[in-house]
């Protein structure tokens, strides 16, 4: 007879540390926040989270940076130490200058896709190498995905003519459709969409959450006439969930989540002039809400908060 007495446990997994975003704006407060896990267990109130930049330690989980500069951090749980990662704060020019311009990636993907961490961590790269100045949306596609939004996911898929994934789009624009997994070829497309837009209209955002219930307000202030809509996007983080062809299958951290995407009524502005939506739906501490004014049909800026905060107009450092 077999016994089981004097077996080891199974080795404790080597910690996870992951953040909400990577790239915060300090200028509005932005905060980030970190979960540690082990496996796929969520541990951050047992774990420590070191601050390798200044050698401190995390009272809690959130870190609010007061200026701009870069970040390192790794995470202790049971003697063991996680891989570091990096967080960038940014702080933007007072009133009076252009609108901080940011591009939209629509990430199309799915858990079931062997090469689609591939692409996630090309928009990562070229995050990296843009600080705040790209929003990625994972638009997770096929019903056998859990993370599924139908029938936005199918929309947008057909919208944008997505017969391969992984896929991304840039702002909207069908011309910036690439299926292959490189941070350059990205970022050729985000700045030929910002060179052809020029000045960027301003966005604004106001949220509530009670319990679950999200009652959102955005507005738009345009800088040149043009046909104007507003969208709000709701995104969820950390979402931990097996994803085929990721390094860690089972373990795998999905971020940029879509939920929801509402889309505001075609309105004609004039320069100067400003309009706004209302959203309303559930959300949860994990959600962010991210603002999109298109012009045209192409996204003309994009801007994101927490959920239940909200965010005032914010400015390039100068008009060049």
């Amino acid at each position: 007879m077999l016994s089981c007495v004097g077996q080891k446990d199974d080795p404790i997994p080597e910690p996870r540390l992951v953040a909400d975003i990577s790239v915060v704006n300090a200028t509005a407060g932005e905060v980030v926040t970190f979960t540690v896990y082990s496996g796929a267990e969520d541990v951050t109130s047992d774990a420590l989270i070191r601050n390798l930049t200044d050698g401190t330690v995390l009272e809690g989980s959130v870190f609010a940076p007061a200026e701009e500069g870069e970040w390192t951090f790794s995470a202790e749980y049971e003697g063991l130490v996680s891989e570091e990662i990096t967080v960038t704060a940014f702080v933007v020019a007072e009133e009076g200058k252009d609108y901080f311009r940011r591009s939209l990636v629509l990430d199309f993907t799915g858990t079931w896709c062997v090469n689609c961490p591939k692409m996630a961590a090309a928009i990562d790269e070229a995050m990296a190498a843009r600080p705040g100045r790209l929003v990625p949306v994972s638009v997770h596609c096929m019903a056998v995905d859990p993370m599924y939004l139908k029938p936005t996911s199918d929309d947008l898929a057909k919208r944008f003519s997505v017969k391969a994934y992984p896929s991304a789009v840039v702002d909207l624009d069908s011309e910036s459709l690439i299926s292959q997994s490189s941070p350059e070829l990205l970022l050729s497309h985000v700045d030929r969409l910002l060179e052809a837009r020029g000045a960027a209209a301003g966005l604004r955002i106001e949220s509530t959450l009670e319990g679950e219930d999200l009652t959102v307000t955005v507005e738009t202030k345009a800088v040149r006439d043009g046909e104007y809509r507003l969208s709000v996007l709701l995104l969820e983080d950390g979402i931990v969930y097996k994803q085929t062809g990721a390094d860690d299958p089972d373990n795998y951290v999905h971020q940029n989540v879509l939920r929801a995407w509402s889309d505001g009524d075609s309105v004609s502005l004039a320069e100067g002039e400003s309009v706004s939506m209302t959203f309303t739906g559930k959300a949860s501490g994990k959600y962010r809400v991210v603002a999109v004014v298109t012009r045209g049909g192409v996204v003309d800026n994009v801007l994101g908060c927490a959920a239940g905060a909200s965010t005032d107009w914010q400015y390039e450092e100068d008009n060049n």
